[in-house]
């Protein structure tokens, strides 16, 4: 596979997965939680301002992960920005497994995929760095 397609395959998941959660977390907070088990009072509006504001962030990594498939200038960026942030998840989510104990199955996969993820993007940023800066 060429650089330029594992580039922009990496681009794509990050940027798909991560505007799917962050426009499902600001436009149904609620709803999108129940969906892995976890269930948010709906009447707790001080909580659910704070999901639908973390929402907000995942939902912008993933427009730039999506821009940088087509704005060449901004794929490095954004393929570091989104290794850091899948990675962040997935080692704050396996610190918790640590400490908190095994969540639900569906849980555990979750922090797998930002894993692997994460992992994709630093590859990818990394070898976009050694090919030298876009033009």
């Amino acid at each position: 596979m060429s650089r330029f397609t594992f580039h922009s395959a990496a681009l794509f998941v990050s940027g798909v997965i991560a505007v799917l959660i962050g426009a499902g977390i600001v436009w149904n907070p609620v709803g999108f939680h129940a969906t892995a088990g976890i269930h948010i009072g709906e009447g707790d509006s001080a909580l659910l301002n704070e999901m639908r504001a973390a929402g907000g962030p995942i939902l912008a990594i993933g427009l730039l992960a999506l821009a940088a498939l087509f704005a060449r200038r901004i794929r490095t960026l954004a393929l570091t920005a989104s290794a850091f942030f899948y990675t962040g998840y997935g080692l704050a989510r396996f610190a918790s497994l640590m400490v908190d104990g095994v969540p639900d199955q569906m849980m555990v996969w979750i922090t797998l995929l930002e894993l692997v993820v994460g992992a994709a993007c630093f590859v990818g940023a990394a070898s976009s760095q050694q090919r030298g800066p876009a033009v």
